[in-house]
């Protein structure tokens, strides 16, 4: 990546600014100053300004909480976008991954790395994805047995649940891999249930935890190295 493009992203508010800065002396690579805003860097790099490192991250990939009321759209629109809630230094480098509807919360994904992006939404690589959802009225007790069928839930298409779990009267846990429209919604509205509430609360092998609504954090290495390892990617690919 470029060094203007670099200092961009992390805060600086144009490449115009970023330039300037480098040209004036005030950035340093490695322990040395440098004033050509062209030079490529990496993210073995260690890149200071005035003497206080710019984190530089090679990839950035995020898990959010989403909340209701949020769309998942890299601009407002007739929600408010999810975008506004990822934090100043991230936000004009990552992109969604997937999206959740305005009225469902939870586990949403936003990377910069766009093989990871691109191999995470191609269905070929049967992400699974979960949810706790909440219905309207009782939940029947032979509804776990029914969705071991392929579903009919219409337009010509056909849903398969890896699992479906009921946790009490109006609450289940669905597991699926797909990631049809509305998929969930129009699966439980097959057996005449409309959806109330629904949280994705697992992503592969990610799990939301105790993540705030509303809040966002960087994967861990070991996150990021098993979400690589779920789409078949290793580290060395992305170099």
């Amino acid at each position: 990546m470029r060094l203007d493009r670099f200092l961009s992203l992390h805060g600086f508010s144009s490449r115009k600014q970023a330039k300037k800065i480098v040209r004036d002396g005030r950035i340093q690579i490695d322990g040395v100053v440098c004033m050509d805003y062209t030079r490529s860097i990496d993210g073995t790099n260690k890149v200071f300004f005035d003497g206080k490192e710019i984190e530089n991250l090679p990839y950035v990939t995020l898990m959010m909480n989403k909340p209701e009321g949020y769309q998942s759209s890299m601009i407002d629109e007739r929600y408010p976008s999810v975008m506004n809630l990822v934090p100043d230094q991230y936000r004009k480098r990552v992109r969604l991954v997937g999206r959740l509807d305005s009225d469902t919360t939870g586990l949403l994904l936003l990377t910069d790395n766009g093989i990871l992006n691109s191999r995470l939404a191609n269905p070929k690589h049967g992400v699974p994805k979960t949810y706790e959802v909440l219905v309207n009225h009782i939940l029947r007790p032979d509804l776990a047995e029914r969705c071991k069928e392929p579903l009919d839930i219409g337009r010509g298409e056909i849903a398969h649940v890896d699992e479906l779990e009921v946790l009490d009267e109006s609450h289940a846990r669905i597991t699926v891999h797909e990631g049809k429209y509305h998929e969930i919604k129009r699966i439980f509205g097959k057996f005449g249930y409309d959806v109330l509430e629904l949280k994705r609360i697992r992503l592969g092998p990610l799990s939301l935890g105790d993540l705030e609504k509303g809040q966002c954090r960087l994967l861990t290495e070991e996150e990021y190295d098993s979400l690589l390892s779920l789409v078949r990617l290793a580290k060395k690919d992305l170099l």
